[in-house]
């Protein structure tokens, strides 16, 4: 039985493996989202593995390869922290000095594998960094606090969208319930059991396994396929925004500024565009835009970056000399960073789909 169990844990991190790293890639390349997916994909994956060497007592083996010193509990917190900010906060930009964060992560790792060197290399027979409490605690009890408190933050975020989702009268199909809470809930499971585990000391590590291994690749592969899954879509707001001290700007001046930067200046054919970006760009306070296209275009910063990708794709095909492309080109370089937005935004602003509204050209 415990060898039919190694060999399911093994097949399930070569699964979880493979699939962490092509969203790590796909996250690095366009789609920030999906690269912090992959991480928790990836500590995941590496606990399965340690399941399976615990199940063949490999960790006891002189020639074992010691492969769980570059696992890190700390690194679940932080690149859920992260995930939640990118699905929840459509102007949310992972920025170069966040990288910081996961110092702890590599310090950790570090350490473990000085550590295992120095037992091995000079044969003293070192105390497990495990039975140091102060390390117990920063490496064991430390992540699980995160993993709370950053559920807490996504609880938080969940309720409040989901009450401005029903106040317009959305519909909330089984789908779109999924969407929304099936990986918050599997988080959530999994941090009880890890709890339950780690700080009760229940004999819970069999249920851990099991349900890494049956829901782990379910929501992988969603993520993997569409990285759009799991992001919540932009609410429009009810009313402009308050105009406090903005004073100083004058508004018709600034909106001809505005459109021209994007009528001629096409700045959103720039994939990632962010309203930091914008303000940047025209010099001027990220709150006043905001108010600008919120009071003028009844819409959020998204919304109105958007409508302008999806102008410039219809433009194009009416343009012979742009027959040669095909729709998905076109949406790329017009900014959209993926086919799902584009679709969705796409049949929001003409009311069919792309494929709908080629057909009707025709």
């Amino acid at each position: 039985m415990d060898n039919w169990k190694a060999i399911a844990y093994l097949l399930a991190f070569g699964q979880g493996f493979v699939l962490s790293l092509s969203l790590i890639v796909k996250g690095i390349k366009r789609k920030r989202a999906s690269l912090f997916l992959g991480l928790i994909l990836l500590v995941l994956s590496q606990e399965l593995l340690n399941a399976w060497a615990m199940q063949l007592h490999y960790h006891s083996r002189p020639d074992a390869i010691p492969f769980w010193n570059l696992q890190s509990y700390l690194l679940l917190p932080i690149a859920t922290w992260f995930f939640v900010q990118l699905t929840t906060e459509p102007d949310y930009v992972f920025k170069p000095l966040h990288r910081f964060f996961f110092l702890p992560v590599a310090a950790e790792v570090a350490i473990r594998c000085v550590w295992q060197g120095y037992r091995r290399f000079t044969g003293i027979d070192l105390p497990s960094l495990l039975e140091n409490p102060v390390w117990f605690f920063i490496t064991e009890i430390l992540p699980i606090i995160g993993m709370i408190a950053v559920l807490a933050v996504y609880a938080y975020k969940l309720r409040d969208f989901q009450a401005g989702w029903k106040k317009q009268a959305a519909g909330y199909d089984l789908k779109t319930f999924f969407r929304f809470y099936g990986l918050f809930g599997f988080l959530v499971l999994l941090t009880f059991l890890w709890i339950a585990g780690v700080v009760l000391e229940w004999p819970v590590f069999f249920g851990i396994e099991v349900l890494l291994a049956l829901c782990l690749f379910g929501v992988g592969y969603m993520g993997y396929i569409s990285p759009e899954f799991f992001m919540l879509p932009s609410l429009p707001k009810e009313k402009p925004a308050e105009r406090p001290d903005f004073g100083r700007f004058d508004d018709q001046s600034e909106l001809q500024r505005l459109r021209e930067t994007f009528t001629h200046g096409h700045l959103h054919t720039r994939s990632g565009l962010t309203l930091d970006d914008l303000a940047a760009h025209l010099g001027l306070p990220p709150r006043y835009i905001s108010y600008l296209i919120n009071t003028y275009f009844n819409t959020n910063f998204s919304g109105f970056v958007n409508s302008f990708r999806v102008e410039e794709v219809i433009k194009k095909l009416a343009d012979p000399d742009e027959q040669h492309k095909t729709i998905l080109g076109l949406a790329f370089d017009a900014g959209f960073s993926s086919k799902s937005t584009f679709n969705q935004v796409f049949k929001q602003h003409t009311g069919k789909s792309p494929s709908q509204f080629l057909l009707v050209q025709k």
